[in-house]
């Protein structure tokens, strides 16, 4: 019996370290970049393109952008993002609407220049594993026909910078 024991052991450490019993990884931060980013954007999305200062961001292309996330819900949490509309003379204004797994959470105003949006999302719209977020712009518009010497033809609303999933932050504590 003991011999038995020792091999169900080892049979367990091997599956465990073969990532058997390996718990997904929660979304806590992208970057907009090949490395964090890929497979998470679903729909909606250009390609990625770097800022002058190097920086990586991916384009929504489309009035509407659908990105996957990994959550292990159980909690609220607050999703902040660095973004950007996209720039012409005289643009109206741009609001992105985030949708989690269907729910509506909020709008926000887009800036021309790099701006952080701030949604709370509470525990009872995650699910644990996989999530969806939705991006709903008041508008997207092809730059060739906004700007003068343009030969870029997308359909541009926003640009990306990062996103990041974090918990609230804690009530603070009166002494």
């Amino acid at each position: 019996m003991r011999h038995g024991r020792a091999a169900c052991a080892a049979a367990l450490a091997a599956a465990l370290a073969a990532g058997g019993c390996r718990r997904s990884e929660e979304t806590r931060f992208l970057n907009f970049d090949p490395e964090t980013t890929a497979g998470h954007l679903v729909s909606g999305w250009s390609g990625w393109e770097k800022t002058p200062e190097n920086d990586t961001f991916v384009w929504a292309q489309a009035p509407e952008a659908r990105m996957k996330v990994t959550n292990a819900g159980g909690s609220d949490r607050v999703v902040r993002f660095r973004a950007w509309s996209l720039r012409y003379p005289n643009a109206p204004e741009q609001t992105v609407t985030l949708s989690v797994n269907g729910t509506r959470i909020d709008a926000a105003g887009l800036y021309r220049e790099p701006h952080v949006a701030t949604f709370v999302v509470p525990k009872s719209i995650w699910k644990n594993g996989e999530n969806e977020f939705h991006f709903a712009f008041a508008w997207a518009e092809a730059p060739k026909d906004r700007i003068p010497g343009s030969d870029d033809s997308r359909t541009l609303a926003a640009a990306f910078d990062w996103l990041e999933i974090l918990p609230p932050p804690s009530p603070l504590v009166r002494k």
